[in-house]
């Protein structure tokens, strides 16, 4: 076998086999240019180069993992250099992957040229576009034996052999089953009790003839079992025309591959066929077990099995496995955006604060894949358009969304992003997936691991404000990676229920590593009213202070998210480029913000977003709604100087008495339920009173009120009324009466 990678730069005059160049073993298989000394290749796949008389496949560029040749300079392939090992089979690259070394590496290849051919095989099934050229592979023959130890040229052999002599199976398969199953007579009528009924006896359990495997099938078991392993673990579509127990699969894998049982029975058998047919399937069988035996493999046959544009099919590839048949029950105007924008990957999920059944209360997930080359950081390189072209794609999607509901064509039917009590949205789940090829070390020689990784630094930020997790602005982009060899080989094994179980699995690590991102840098709180409370009037005056930072996970529920920068994981920071001050004054600020919260609201201790959602149950909780407007009465109002020891609990709304030395002669006092305190001349809220009594300040009798929560005028310390009095002056009922009909 003949490898190149694609996309690499081959010297073409380079000496790569018996005395021929790249050029020469190339030159009838694919377009090369006649004055240029290098050449990069843009195919993949599988094909027979008749000048090499040697198979030719070519790799995608994937298989270069990162690793660097320090002499060179150039990529290098499992630390081989591409030039180096275009001869697979040469003495030279032996020593490059031998016993003790990287024998699963050179499995590794054999594996993936499989793969390949599959994934391009299904793909030609549902797509008929210019991507896939025309070319000769070989098969076999009855001529001249050649040795080729790759298992896809046994493969492709057998499935050959097996569609043209289907006429030959099923003469064998009636000849070898004549009489079975007929009921023997002689032994019916000595081992069975019969019943006589209307004078005649009749045999309930009546004893069949059983036929038994001999010697002379025992060879087709064995050739329609391995057709049977191959069609199970690689894909491919077999006719089996046989009726008895077929080798299992397991039992296949383990003996007669891997205890190497499948030469062994097929030499003690070997001496019973003498028909052309027979000893084309022994050969054929034992081809598959030792790969390094000669067979029949001259003729030349036509299949699609080169791309010229992997890119593409890696990107159906993973359309199909991640988004399934979700994007397509999308509107259009959501996959194919009005800015010409096609999103690739697209599917309703799981919100990320918690899980809900009704499709209002899901999200959208967006995905773009990267075919790409790694890097030396064993990364993919995204340049800046691929990411901000990504956050169009979000932006897009909340735009169609608001117009959806903004128009009332909701109705259900499509996710809601927006809540309408806090305006706070929904985060978009965003990514890339890039192809890796996983390194043995961290692997542990398992290059079929289906685990899907979070790249190193994969995490972009894009925001208006900081601190604002659910603004509409800020929008958040991971990026991961998956195993190539898996994906590629879920993809051409066609089984629709592997790629259910693994779509399931992808959806749920998408949701969990996302979620992960985000308790990394943001802490969570649950908010639930306090009874008593005009919760919803709260935020409305604070709209300036919550925006962005609070959001109703469900229309109905009685409770609020609030989600606020995480101080102690700064590293992320950094890396997203955001300033220490900056983190904290939000921090500062937030703390001020949950202290503030506290007055109306049971708030949470910090907590981690999981699979699922858990809230606190407590006693005498309040509601969000918004409540009727009521008159206030019973207020007493005070100056509060600067001079006195309390005016900084006054000023941060933490008072807990108020000591008024002037008792109000003209309102009941044990009847005040309220009391606003003018601070620095100015008023901004009022508080509520738990209890009014008399004592001595300075000798004197004077007014004492305990006092409860704060209730806000305004937001952010600007206050909707400023009214100036003088120390111990009462405002009258009447005029309190009117100022909250409009504040309420």
């Amino acid at each position: 076998m003949l490898l190149f990678i694609e996309g690499y730069p081959y010297s073409l005059n380079d000496i790569v086999k018996d005395g021929l160049t790249v050029r020469d073993v190339l030159k009838d298989v694919v377009s090369v240019p006649v004055k240029e000394d290098k050449y990069s290749f843009g195919y993949v796949g599988y094909c027979y180069s008749k000048t090499a008389k040697d198979v030719v496949f070519f790799l995608p560029k994937v298989v270069l993992t990162g690793e660097i040749n320090e002499e060179s300079g150039d990529d290098t392939i499992f630390g081989a250099s591409p030039q180096e090992i275009i001869d697979f089979e040469s003495e030279k690259v032996k020593t490059k992957f031998t016993e003790e070394g990287c024998k699963e590496y050179k499995e590794f290849l054999s594996t993936l040229s499989i793969w390949i051919y599959r994934t391009i095989s299904v793909y030609k099934q549902s797509h008929n576009d210019n991507i896939l050229e025309s070319k000769e592979y070989q098969s076999e023959s009855r001529g001249r034996k050649q040795k080729h130890n790759t298992l896809l040229d046994v493969i492709i052999a057998l499935r050959d052999f097996n569609r043209s002599n289907q006429d030959y199976f099923t003469f064998v398969a009636r000849n070898v089953h004549s009489g079975y199953n007929k009921i023997n007579w002689n032994r019916t009528i000595t081992s069975s009790q019969a019943i006589i009924q209307s004078g005649s006896p009749v045999y309930i359990k009546p004893v069949n003839k059983k036929k038994m495997v001999n010697f002379d099938e025992e060879l087709l078991v064995i050739y329609f079992s391995i057709l049977n392993y191959i069609r199970e673990t690689h894909g491919f579509s077999f006719e089996i025309n046989i009726q008895y127990p077929l080798i299992s699969c397991d039992r296949l894998k383990k003996s007669y591959i891997g205890r190497n049982l499948g030469c062994r029975r097929l030499k003690q058998i070997k001496y019973k066929y003498f028909s052309d047919k027979a000893l084309r399937i022994w050969d054929l069988c034992y081809a598959f077990f030792d790969r390094e035996y000669k067979i029949a493999m001259n003729r030349q046959a036509e299949d699609y099995l080169l791309a010229k544009d992997f890119e593409h099919i890696f990107e159906v590839m993973i359309d199909a496995l991640v988004s399934g048949n979700d994007k397509q029950n999308l509107p259009k105007e959501l996959t194919e955006q009005k800015d010409g924008k096609l999103v690739d990957h697209m599917f309703v999920g799981q919100g990320l604060i918690e899980q809900s059944d009704l499709t209002s209360e899901l999200t959208y997930y967006i995905g773009d894949s990267k075919y790409y080359k790694r890097s030396r950081n064993d990364r993919t390189q995204l340049g800046d358009k691929s990411i901000y072209k990504q956050y169009t794609y979000a932006r897009n999607v909340i735009q169609w969304n608001m117009n959806l509901f903004l128009d009332g064509d909701g109705n259900g039917e499509h996710p809601q992003l927006r809540d309408t009590l806090t305006e706070g949205y929904n985060p978009i789940p965003n990514f890339f997936i890039s192809a890796r090829i996983p390194d043995k070390k961290t692997s542990g020689g398992k290059f079929l691991d289906k685990e899907l990784k979070a790249q190193d630094g994969g995490v972009q930020l894009n925001r208006q404000f900081e601190n604002r997790l659910f603004d509409r602005d800020t929008l958040l982009l991971c990026h991961y990676d998956v195993n190539f060899l898996y994906i590629v080989s879920l993809y051409g094994r066609n089984n629709k229920s592997a790629q259910a179980a693994w779509r399931d699995y992808v959806r749920k690590e998408f949701r969990n590593k996302i979620q992960g991102t985000l308790n990394r840098l943001y802490t969570f709180r649950t908010l639930q009213p306090r009874d008593g409370m005009d919760c919803y009037q709260f935020i409305q005056d604070n709209f300036q202070r919550l925006n962005g930072k609070l959001y109703r996970p469900k229309s109905d529920s009685n409770y609020l998210i609030l989600a606020l920068m995480k101080e102690e994981d700064s590293n992320i920071w950094k890396s997203l480029k955001i300033k220490s001050s900056t983190i904290k004054r939000e921090t500062a600020q937030s703390k001020e913000l949950v202290d503030a919260l506290q007055t109306h609201f049971y708030v949470s201790d910090p907590f981690e977003l999981e699979t699922e959602f858990h809230i606190d149950s407590i006693d005498n909780v309040g509601t969000l709604t918004q409540q009727p407007k009521q008159e206030i009465k019973n207020i007493l109002t005070g100056l509060v100087r600067k001079t006195d020891a309390d005016y900084s609990d006054f000023d941060s709304h933490i008072a807990k008495t108020y000591t008024m030395e002037k008792i109000p002669t003209s309102v009941n006092v044990m009847d005040i339920r309220y009391l606003l305190p003018m601070v620095g001349g100015e008023i901004d809220g009022y508080y509520k009173v738990d209890k009014v009594y008399f004592g001595t300040k300075n000798g004197k009798l004077c007014l004492k009120l305990n006092l409860s929560s704060f209730i806000s005028l305004g937001s952010n310390r600007t206050p909707i009324y400023r009214i100036k009095m003088q120390p111990g002056e009462l405002i009258s009922n009447d005029l309190m009466v009117e100022l909250y009909e409009q504040r309420i």
